[in-house]
């Protein structure tokens, strides 16, 4: 092989790991405890809208926030990847509440599911809910 063909293949290789690297100790500058407040609107059908503060952890850039314990009505589990720029998209999993509060009146412990996109910076974050009901998202660093 051609002394430039190997000068270029380690070249690559290096800013290849060299990336890597970044990508990981950008990521990982997230890394700890973040305090999350939802805040969800009331529907135009008259669902009651709520708020809950809950805590999350992010460890290697990957967040894990729990509202109360999974199972219970109501609960969610919110869990994603930030990534090195600071953008996120999350899933929320969980159980609802009383029909008061759930779109369309659903029944009480129904199955929650949604997305949030979200941006973070070093010490605080934004998101918002994708879909049918308006949720902010507020998250900060502790």
């Amino acid at each position: 092989m051609p002394l430039g063909r190997v000068r270029f293949r380690r070249l690559a290789v290096a800013s290849i790991l060299a990336f890597a690297g970044w990508s990981s100790a950008e990521a990982a500058s997230f890394d700890g405890t973040w305090s999350v407040l939802q805040v969800c609107d009331s529907t135009q059908e008259g669902a009651r809208g709520y708020t809950w503060r809950y805590d999350a952890t992010v460890k290697d850039g990957h967040l894990v926030g729990q509202y109360r314990n999974k199972g219970q009505s109501p609960s969610l589990t919110l869990e994603g990847q930030i990534n090195p720029d600071g953008t996120a998209t999350l899933v929320a999993e969980g159980i609802s509440a009383d029909s008061d509060h759930n779109i369309k009146f659903a029944p009480p412990m129904s199955p929650i599911s949604f997305r949030v996109a979200a941006k973070f910076e070093a010490a605080a974050g934004a998101g918002s809910r994708l879909g049918v009901r308006a949720c902010k998202f507020t998250f900060n660093k502790q």
